[in-house]
């Protein structure tokens, strides 16, 4: 497996100006329980909450990533990266975005299982034309099982 990128996809902008904000937010936070006078013990339990919960905020806002290389595509998250090798990869499909979202359209890797993933920021917000770059991913995808 190759380490050459051909494309990676992460959030628009500088993520350390995400992870800032999210690091505001536990200051308020941590402010705010000390200012109302929390006793120690609840206080040290709330404390701990906002850590872990914009740690990891901060760590997906950091980390978070799809990554083309010659071998296959590579999904992080926070805490987790899965490797589908070309083989492995049935289809990549722009799809709807679910109602929810902010998004109009997400870009959804379907296994050789069926298993469908949603590629993390390869989407109509982060990717300025989503169909033609999801036919690129298609052809590096049909380019990658010729060599396999």
């Amino acid at each position: 497996m190759g380490g050459d990128i051909i494309r990676e996809y992460r959030r628009r902008g500088p993520a350390w100006k995400a992870a800032a904000a999210v690091t505001l937010f536990f200051a308020a936070g941590v402010g705010e329980i000390l200012l109302n006078g929390v006793p120690l013990w609840p206080a040290v339990a709330l404390v701990t909450v906002l850590l872990l919960s914009n740690g990891y905020m901060a760590l997906a806002l950091l980390r978070a990533r799809t990554v083309v290389r010659p071998g296959g595509i590579t999904s992080y998250s926070a805490l987790r990266a899965r490797k589908w090798a070309w083989h492995d990869i049935q289809d990549l499909r722009v799809e709807n975005a679910p109602q929810e979202s902010s998004l109009r359209f997400i870009t959804c890797l379907y296994d050789t299982t069926g298993r469908r993933t949603a590629l993390p920021f390869v989407n109509d917000r982060c990717v300025t034309d989503l169909h033609a770059e999801t036919e690129f991913l298609r052809g590096v995808l049909a380019g990658g099982r010729g060599v396999a």
